[in-house]
């Protein structure tokens, strides 16, 4: 059985932790958008009255180290013995 505790103070830090985050994702979604314009822009270094945005391209190589591993096929005990486990907690906020 789940004894719920009404906490006003649990309460406000949950809200406030909530709205927070909920500010972060639509000022990231914002700064997306700007950074793609600032990217068609093109190469080279772009000023406003306070910041400078440098633009630039390169190429980056990224190794497809799964497709490797599946055409190699390596057996089970050398993926076990090459896998590890992690405890991670997750925070998730929903508007409810």
């Amino acid at each position: 059985m789940t004894t719920l505790s009404l906490n006003p103070s649990l309460f406000a830090l949950v809200d406030e932790a909530g709205a927070i985050d909920a500010e972060i994702k639509r000022l990231e979604k914002q700064l997306e958008t700007l950074k793609g314009d600032i990217k068609k822009l093109g190469n080279g270094e772009h000023t406003g009255f306070t910041f400078t945005a440098s633009v630039s391209e390169s190429t980056r190589s990224t190794t497809n180290w799964k497709a490797i591993a599946l055409k190699l096929k390596p057996s089970r005990q050398l993926i076990v013995a090459n896998t590890s486990d992690k405890t991670i907690t997750t925070l998730i906020f929903s508007k409810g």
